[in-house]
């Protein structure tokens, strides 16, 4: 048996490759296409256009991998099929549910590069690529704001100006509130500076508010007031302004915990988590759509045909996924449900087909 599943991991494997190559390639091609038209606008030439591309190349794969591995499945135990080798394989003695479990086998490796890329690549590449494109047309980094940011750090509500980096930002105002809920006090803070594991102010206007009087307070430099808690550190900030996307399965837990300890919304956020971890599940559960689909009813199929359905059942998923992350949303259903619940209902399609295939 370690032989089939050797042979049914190299098949698979192949013809996943050639799949995702081929998406990659068009997607690819798309991309540059479409980021031709602002081809000229301030130093936006083809040195910058490459380099995004390429860096979008990982998030890209991350994001049509469910999709390229159904498809690499199709089309693997296709051949399989074609060459009447999957026939042979039944006839000597290898159920259906054994194929099914050689294909699992394989697609646990598959869903663990999936993992991987949108762990620790995605994170890296795509705020990068943003960074470059950006920088290139208006001459400043994506992860700056000129809009101004909104925090909240116990009893701090903070605003900031302009983020200039994770460890400087710029035009800062702090809103500190009393047990009752009254304004308590407000500081300025024309410049702040993370420095090891500290903020250094820069401009600091203290205003503090008592029953009877308004006492106003200027230092040129504070290292960091006793009154604001250490959670301000850049990790947080670059978790507030990178998409949750471009965060990885770590990242956007601490963000959530961040969100849940202030009394903040963290319904998105929790969603984008569950979703990270249901990728490589999504990713196994694929591969093994193909397994009823190539032994079944589409045996005597060629590989149009399977590749056709495969792109109907693929991007019919992906739709399905999209709608159901929405629905949980404003429905408020639970985060982990909304991103299981499409791959748990395909899964349980797909084990009541195999079963009845035995």
């Amino acid at each position: 048996m370690r032989r089939v599943d050797a042979y049914l991991r190299q098949s698979v494997f192949t013809l996943t490759l050639v799949v995702g190559a081929a998406l990659l390639a068009i997607s690819t091609f798309i991309t540059f296409v479409t980021e031709l038209e602002d081809l000229g606008r301030g130093q936006y030439g083809i040195g910058a256009i490459l380099q995004y591309v390429a860096l979008q190349v990982p998030e890209t794969v991350y994001i049509m991998f469910p999709v390229i591995a159904l498809l690499g499945t199709l089309m693997g135990l296709g051949a399989l099929a074609a060459n009447a080798e999957l026939v042979a394989m039944r006839a000597a003695g290898v159920s259906v549910a054994r194929l099914a479990w050689g294909v699992a086998k394989a697609g646990v490796i598959v869903g663990g590069i999936a993992f991987a890329l949108g762990e620790f690549l995605v994170p890296v590449t795509t705020p990068l690529a943003d960074d470059i494109r950006s920088v290139a047309r208006y001459g400043e980094s994506a992860r700056g704001s000129k809009d101004g940011v909104w925090l909240r750090d116990g009893r701090h509500f903070v605003f900031i100006g302009e983020l200039i980096s994770e460890r400087e930002i710029q035009q800062v105002e702090l809103f500190r509130l009393s047990d009752s809920g009254s304004l308590d006090a407000a500081i300025a803070i024309d410049t702040a500076i993370y420095d090891e594991d500290h903020w250094t102010f820069r401009g600091v206007r203290r205003t503090e508010f008592s029953a009877d009087a308004v006492t106003v307070e200027q230092r040129d430099v504070e290292p960091w007031p006793t009154d604001l808690t250490p959670e301000l550190t850049p990790d947080v900030l670059r978790l507030f302004v990178l998409e949750a996307e471009s965060l990885s399965a770590w990242g956007l837990w601490r963000y959530v915990e961040y969100l849940d300890r202030n009394g903040l919304d963290a319904e998105s956020s929790s969603l984008a988590f569950w979703r990270k971890l249901a990728a490589p599940v999504t990713v196994i559960v694929m591969m093994l759509v193909a397994v009823p689909f190539v032994i079944g009813s589409l045996r005597q199929g060629g590989a149009g045909q399977r590749l056709f359905v495969g792109v109907l059942f693929g991007v019919g998923f992906y739709l399905v996924n999209e709608v159901t992350s929405s629905t949980g949303l404003i429905y408020g259903l639970s985060p982990a449900l909304t991103a299981f619940l499409p791959t748990l209902v395909v899964a349980s399609l797909v084990g009541l087909r195999l079963r009845s295939m035995r």
